[in-house]
């Protein structure tokens, strides 16, 4: 970290006070932000540090470079300035984002504004340059710290355009002062003050209106001008032949400034172009002399474009204007002594321990084999510490065949590319690092410390590799890649045992052995602890509450969830829980366990809560899985109409992205199922085949859950024989695999199978073992799912249940009796809300018998809007003809 770029720029002897700009920069203080915003040159760092300097006002400074656009970068240093003012600031932030499954920056920003709270003092957040933010993650760092801020902090801008920000909104809220070119230029007044009374240049009135004029008061060109004036005699006649827009000025006056310097320093500023910050020692060693600390001093003095950056006086910077000026001159010299430059810089930085320095000196001369030597040096690190970003952003830059030189960077940039779904772009890098590890350790040349080296390293390497391959279910790959990596770890590596171990239980999982699977889960939790990484222990404390929960096991797979989500507020977290993407599968998890419990109004809480969190998940299987939770939960609510938009948002993501099988299957239950519903069996039809579902298909325990409401289609179309080769099926599956969801559903079909054949005895009898599998864990849902097809078997299940004993608990079956009185009464209240006026209207009037003309008459209405009004009635109410709408209308009330 360069503590440079948290120093407030010095504002120099020279310094001309703009009272009427403090004055408009003070009204800031009662406002979330102050945006300076001005092309180069025109004063923005000095006006905003001499109004600081000048009203003593604790702020945190932050001068921006390229490489602040990683989010992990940007954030350390924001929590290390306010550390500056508030020495406890941020640590538990800090922690977090130096690991290697860092969060979300809306949740390390959420933590961070609760600390801010408690700061007692008012200050500001200045972000000098801010125009070289181009991470879409840091705006909306900003954005997100914008619309939250708390009282006591006022962020300031500074940049050459506007941000990609809801500035407009912040105006229309009068939360936004705004300085622009207009406000910075310098008048014929400020001019006076700046070359007769502080440069003592004894300009006259024509010649300040005329600079004036010339210059539109554009700072950076005064400054330059007045360089060049520098043992001139006609001075009015040098005003006079300034010509041309700001650009030609600009070009003009550095040729005139350069021209009067001697042919050391000359040299110096063109050599140093190439420096973003430069030190003595640093030039010392580019420019091979040892006088550089004098040199500096002297260019400040003579206010030659330089900027300490330190109160030491140890680094400086050029204004970025008048670097870039210098190296253009420089780049006219060719391109041999500009890399040279670079390359005494790269050996410089790298000598110093200042890698990235290093790195991009030599991705500026297209050095792409030093370039790549050093990012393996310092990759693992990078990655542990969370700039998974920084590692993005080389990946990118880089040639495919130099990064496949490199094992380690290969290893960790495939590791974030899997992470990302970029399974197909990973693989091939993870081969290539495979290579290189075993090539040197099997090289009898190695020597043992190398061969020890990569042996670790090809243990993780073997850790990705079954990663990648446990989510594109090649299991046998899977398993003997886990193999190879423990031959090479030890467990000394929690962090990547549990990677093993999870890449492992989804592998146990594919092939249906769910007690390795979960064996396999725990191990990885076990380890995940041991690591300390919170994202990984909440990811397999999901993974083994999610698996449990499928054999029934609620308590347990609720207990692991909620008491997660406890252990995170005790340890001080309790923000990142509810803000942080990883989490949404604790509260997922959670909500489908209540809504199966019908538990419903807990179940809306928790999914809400994951619904939020999963829009800035990247795993769309998750995203589809979350929304059909949360289908489900309005389903018990008797909300069809929400369940329509999130199957809308459902269809979406599937159509642009590739989903687990799991995750499909439920989605072609919920989805036929209400297509189903809404008499639109032909639709369903289609819908099934187009999934792939048949009664001659092979079916995986994966998929089990998608025949559900196939089954429920083929009992409605009298196809009773293929339903019962599927239901068997089904019941096979789910009894091998102990899934006790899943046996209850097909228990509740299998009743509706014996109802639609005759069978009502049967029917009755295999509602009651449903309930039965149900009773230890309060399971119910199912019963909802499918109430409208048992409704007429209830009450004989109530009446045997009340009268012998069948193992069912009293208050079981009570509970389910107020579910479904609940879910009528959410069922009424829905319809009440989305049925219009007019929609009422006409069932009224239907219920009298009026054909359609005799209602268009009454209402005044054309006949088309009442054929209208009558299909939205029907769709509303899930009904296909005028007698079922009445009937239904009475049944909830509505008429």
């Amino acid at each position: 970290m360069l503590l440079t770029k948290l120093h407030i720029p010095a504002t120099g002897n020279n310094i001309v006070h703009r009272s009427e700009l403090s004055e408009k920069l003070n009204t800031g203080l009662s406002r979330k932000l102050i945006l300076v915003s001005a092309p180069a040159g025109f004063g923005k760092t000095t006006v905003v540090s001499d109004w600081i300097n000048q009203n003593k006002i604790p702020t945190v400074w932050f001068s921006l470079d390229n490489g602040d656009n990683d989010p992990v970068e940007f954030l350390d240093y924001v929590i290390s300035g306010i550390q500056s003012i508030y020495a406890t600031f941020g640590q538990s932030a800090l922690k977090l984002l130096n690991s290697p499954n860092k969060p979300s920056v809306e949740s390390i920003a959420g933590m961070l504004i609760n600390e801010i709270l408690s700061i007692n003092q008012n200050f500001l957040l200045v972000l000098d340059d801010f125009h070289l933010i181009r991470s879409n993650e840091v705006l909306k760092l900003i954005s997100y710290l914008l619309e939250h801020i708390p009282a006591n902090i006022h962020i300031v801008l500074l940049t050459r355009s506007d941000p990609a920000l809801s500035i407009s909104r912040l105006r229309s809220q009068h939360q936004v002062v705004e300085l622009r070119s207009s406000d910075l230029s310098f008048s014929a007044n400020d001019i006076s003050i700046l070359f007769n009374k502080k440069l003592k240049l004894g300009l006259s009135i024509d010649d300040l209106y005329a600079l004036e004029t010339k210059t539109e008061g554009w700072i950076a060109g005064l400054q330059l001008t007045a360089l060049s004036m520098q043992g001139r005699e006609d001075i009015s006649k040098f005003i006079q032949d300034l010509k041309g827009d700001n650009r030609y000025i600009m070009d003009y006056l550095m040729e005139e400034v350069l021209k009067i310097q001697t042919d050391d320093i000359k040299e110096f500023l063109l050599q140093t172009s190439i420096l973003e910050q430069m030190s003595a020692s640093l030039c010392n060693s580019v420019l091979k002399r040892n006088d550089s600390q004098l040199v500096l001093e002297t260019l400040e003095k003579n206010n030659m474009f330089v900027i300490p950056l330190d109160e030491e006086r140890i680094w400086y910077r050029y204004h970025h204007l008048f670097a870039h000026l210098l190296k253009q001159r420089l780049l006219l010299r060719g391109k041999d002594a500009f890399i040279e430059l670079h390359n005494e810089a790269i050996e410089w930085f790298k000598e110093n321990s200042m890698p990235l320095n290093a790195i991009e000196h030599a991705i500026e001369t297209e050095n792409f084999e030093k370039s790549i030597q050093l990012l393996g040096e310092i990759v693992e690190t990078l990655w542990k510490n969370g700039q998974h970003s920084a590692i993005i952003k080389y990946g990118d830059l880089l040639p495919d065949e130099i990064i496949k030189k490199s094992a380690d960077f290969s290893l960790y940039y495939a590791w974030i590319l899997i992470i990302a779904g970029q399974n197909q772009k990973a693989e091939p890098f993870l081969v290539s690092a495979e290579i290189i590890t075993m090539q040197i350790i099997n090289n009898k040349n190695s020597s043992k410390e190398d061969i020890q080296n990569n042996k670790k390293l090809a243990g993780k390497i073997c850790v990705a590799f079954a990663y990648l391959y446990s989510k594109s279910a090649d299991t046998e790959k899977t398993f003997s890649y886990w193999k190879a990596a423990k031959e090479n770890l030890s467990e000394d590596d929690p962090f990547w045992y549990s990677w093993g171990w999870y890449s492992i239980g989804w592998a146990e999982e594919i092939c249906g052995h769910i007690n390795e699977c979960i064996e396999a889960f725990e191990k990885a939790l076990a380890y995940s602890k041991k690591s300390g990484n919170i994202y990984l222990i909440s990811s397999n404390a999901y993974n083994v509450a999610y698996m449990e929960q499928r054999m029934g096991l609620y308590t347990s797979a609720y207990k692991k969830c909620s008491e997660l989500i406890a252990e995170m507020k005790e340890s001080g977290n309790s923000q990142i829980n509810k803000s942080e993407p990883t989490y949404f599968e604790l509260y997922a998890c959670m909500a489908e366990i209540e809504c199966m419990r019908t538990d419903f109004d807990e179940a809306l809480t928790n999914v809400k809560i994951a619904y939020s969190l999963s829009k800035n998940f990247s795993n769309s299987s998750f995203k589809v899985w979350v929304r059909l939770i949360y289908s489900l939960v309005l389903y018990g609510r008797g909300d069809n109409s929400g369940i329509n938009n999130l199957l809308d948002e459902i269809d979406a993501i599937i159509n642009q992205n590739t989903i687990s099988p799991s995750a499909r299957a439920m989605y072609i239950d919920m989805k036929g199922k209400m297509l189903i519903e809404q008499h639109e069996p032909e639709k369903a039809r289609n819908f099934f085949k187009e999934n792939g579902l048949g009664p001659d298909k092979e079916m995986s325990y994966l998929e089990d859950r998608g025949y559900f409401s196939f089954v429920l289609l083929l009992i409605t179309d009298l196809k009773y024989k293929e339903a019962e080769k599927i239901l068997s099926e089904l019941q096979t599956i789910s009894k091998a695999a102990n899934w006790i969801e899943t046996l209850i559903s097909v228990k509740i079909i299998y009743a509706i199978f014996y109802k639609n054949t005759g069978n009502k005895e049967k029917a009755v009898a295999t509602l009651i073992e449903a309930l039965q599998y149900a009773a230890n864990e309060n399971i119910l849902m199912s019963f909802i799912y499918y109430h409208d097809r048992i409704k007429d078997l209830l009450p004989d299940v109530f009446k045997i249940q009340s009268s012998t004993k069948t193992n069912i608990p009293k208050k079981l079956t009570d509970k389910l009796k107020l579910a479904i009185e609940k879910r009528e009464k959410f069922k009424k209240n829905n319809l009440v809300s989305v049925l219009r006026e007019r929609e009422l209207d006409i069932l009224k009037l239907i219920s009298q018998d009026l054909t359609n003309q005799e209602i268009a008459d009454k209402l005044f209405i054309s006949l088309n809007t009442v054929k209208t009004h009558l299909k939205n009635v029907f769709l509303k109410l899930d009904v296909d003809n005028r007698t079922k709408a009445v009937a239904k209308a009475k049944e909830l009330g509505l008429i």
